[in-house]
């Protein structure tokens, strides 16, 4: 049995940098934003109005709410676009180890299923003709 070679999938949508890159920056700019209204927080220590910091505050999660809605949307897609090439690879991988006997216990396997599925069907029909029988 031969081993195939993994070869990455052609991208359906190029992507410029790693995806580590994306989310790392993505992670970053969550982590800075998060610093800005810690610091917010310490100006209530120096005797400042409380309405204006917590207006701020709420602008800035507000930000942060819509860039990661934003940027996780769109990397999101371009993840769901990649699915189907790797998906492929990898069964093509994993079929050339599967075990031949794995046909026959799949088999088995369904063949009992099928057979699960016909007594349940045969116990509601039988309700079912209960149910239409007239009571004495």
């Amino acid at each position: 049995m031969a081993t195939p070679h993994v070869t990455r999938p052609p991208r359906t949508q190029p992507q410029p940098f790693p995806k580590s890159t994306i989310y790392f920056t993505v992670a970053s700019l969550n982590r800075e934003l998060e610093f800005a209204i810690e610091h917010l927080g310490k100006l209530r220590e120096f005797k400042f109005r409380r309405e204006p910091i917590d207006a701020i505050i709420a602008k800035i999660e507000e930000l942060r709410c819509w860039s990661n809605s934003e940027f996780l949307e769109i990397q999101s897609e371009r993840e769901e676009k990649e699915i189907l090439p790797w998906e492929k690879l990898s069964l093509a991988y994993d079929a050339t180890w599967q075990d031949p006997n794995d046909v026959l216990i799949e088999a088995d396997r369904i063949r009992r299923d099928r057979a699960a599925d016909d007594v349940i069907r045969e116990v509601e029909r039988r309700q079912n003709a209960a149910k239409k029988k007239p009571s004495k």
